[in-house]
């Protein structure tokens, strides 16, 4: 069973939303295709929203996704293996990140993907792999010195 508590700020925020737009949990449970369960362990700290509840809750309360989760601290992650002055949502990214995930094991790839893409956190990422947290923050430092690495090699 898990019992990790995550970002009270996140629950409280997903909360105030929905009551803001007259909904119960079961309400938005409803709307999300999820249990209305899982809508309490999100408000109370116990549980986190996946990328893809993230973006359809942003969606129905007419928010941007960053209110609802801290996607900036992840975008500033990637962002430091960038060349000064790129952008991660410049042309042609996408397709460099893509190619340079194809580079990598299958464990860090699952790693990088689901830290980066899926914004799970290292402990869940842990969990998942079967890993302690401080080894997926070892194999996040490594990969992005290695995506710094490709990107200068790639003549980004």
């Amino acid at each position: 069973m898990r019992t990790e508590v995550t970002t009270v700020g996140t629950g409280e925020t997903i909360q105030t939303l929905r009551q803001n737009a007259h909904l119960t949990q079961a309400q938005l449970a409803e709307r999300l295709f999820v249990s209305r369960e899982l809508v309490s362990k999100w408000e109370l700290g116990q549980r986190k929203p996946d990328i893809r509840l993230l973006r359809a809750m942003a969606a129905l309360f007419a928010v941007e996704i960053d209110v609802l989760a801290d996607v900036g601290s992840f975008a500033d992650e990637l962002a430091a293996c960038l060349p000064p002055g790129m952008l991660p949502d410049e042309r042609g990214f996408s397709a460099m990140l893509i190619a340079f995930t194809e580079t990598l094991s299958d464990r860090d790839r699952g790693v990088f993907l689901r830290r980066y893409y899926s914004l799970e956190t290292p402990a869940e990422i842990g969990e998942a792999f079967g890993i302690k947290e401080n080894h997926v923050r070892s194999i996040l430092a490594r990969t992005r010195k290695k995506l710094k690495n490709y990107l200068k090699g790639a003549g980004v």
